[in-house]
């Protein structure tokens, strides 16, 4: 038996579950993931305020499975997305975490593949090392029917050169629902900003890219279901999405909403790890941030110097021209 076999069956993951009037697809997520899980696993669940039949199915999943479905209770107030997996962070203290949103449904492997990932790359650098893993996707509707066989070519992202520290700055390219992250990044990275910071996954996918590593692994490991109450969903890159995209740049909405956005969240991460920043990526995220107090020449040479772009052609032209 080889020793990344060994390090699978030793190791604990928890699955961390946020929820929120999740009742029409809940129960054929958590099904799921039960599936999936050894006994090294631990499903823990928190429900943020649903006004619908969610934590009623969560607690009889609870109730049936103790062992392995932990509902975290707090009946506190709601958090919303990120603070929700933050508050669920805070209660697990497992070697590796895995996320899951509650509308999907997992595909064999969605565990064990990203696991085996990470457990080689810390057999490499070291458990100290963090390390953020994450796959590809199958886009479906609400029906389960697949829209499209790969997410990553859906939406046109290549999740390989944008996992570069100056390419998550101005587009994520790890999709939180898809990743598995060890205890290093999680030690490393939390708490996540309250401001700054729009999705947990984005700031994982930063503190992993600056100091440790990102693993990208083709494999789809999770239907990605499509349906209109998403809270994140995937946008199609066709014609359609091209001309939208077109109007956005041309009326400089798109350019300001993601420069904004982008420069805050660099701003808090340059805030809490300058010290520990390369310097090379520090002098990077500094102009970034400043990029609004340069002069117009100025801005554009350093958008090229620092390759600070992301994935789009066409968004990257009008991000270019407008910003």
């Amino acid at each position: 038996m080889g020793r990344s076999a060994k390090m699978k069956r030793q190791c604990r993951v928890d699955i961390l579950l946020v929820t929120y009037n999740g009742e029409r697809f809940v129960k054929s997520q958590v099904e799921s993931v039960l599936g999936q899980m050894d006994s090294g696993c631990r499903l823990l669940i928190r429900d943020d305020g649903s006004s619908d039949g969610t934590l009623h199915l969560l607690r009889k999943f609870a109730a049936r499975e103790p062992r392995r479905v932990v509902l975290v209770d707090d009946r506190g107030p709601r958090l919303g997305l990120c603070a929700n997996f933050g508050r669920l962070v805070e209660h697990s203290d497992a070697d590796y975490v895995v996320f899951c949103d509650q509308d999907d449904v997992w595909l064999p492997g969605r565990i064990s593949t990203p696991l085996e990932r990470i457990a080689a790359v810390e057999q490499d650098v070291g458990a100290t090392t963090p390390v953020l893993a994450h796959t590809d996707l199958v886009v479906v509707d609400e029906n389960l029917r697949t829209i499209a066989p790969s997410f990553w070519s859906y939406i046109n992202i290549d999740p390989y050169h944008g996992s570069r520290l100056n390419r998550l700055l101005i587009q994520n390219v790890v999709t939180g629902c898809a990743t598995m992250v060890n205890r290093a990044l999680l030690r490393r990275a939390f708490p996540i900003p309250r401001s700054g910071a729009p999705m947990h996954d984005w700031w994982l996918a930063l503190v992993a890219s600056a100091f440790g590593r990102i693993e990208t692994i083709p494999a789809k490991t999770v239907l990605y279901r499509q349906h209109s109450t998403n809270h994140v969903g995937a946008d199609r890159y066709d014609w359609q999405y091209i001309l939208h995209g077109a109007l956005e740049v041309v009326c400089h909405s798109w350019v300001a909403t993601c420069l904004r956005r982008s420069q805050l969240q660099a701003e808090v991460f340059l805030q809490r790890y300058a010290a520990s920043l390369s310097p090379t990526n520090r002098r990077m995220l500094s102009d970034f941030v400043n990029l609004s107090k340069t002069g117009f020449f100025e801005r554009r040479l350093l958008l090229v110097k620092h390759d600070l772009f992301g994935t789009s052609r066409l968004r990257n032209l009008g991000w270019l021209m407008m910003v």
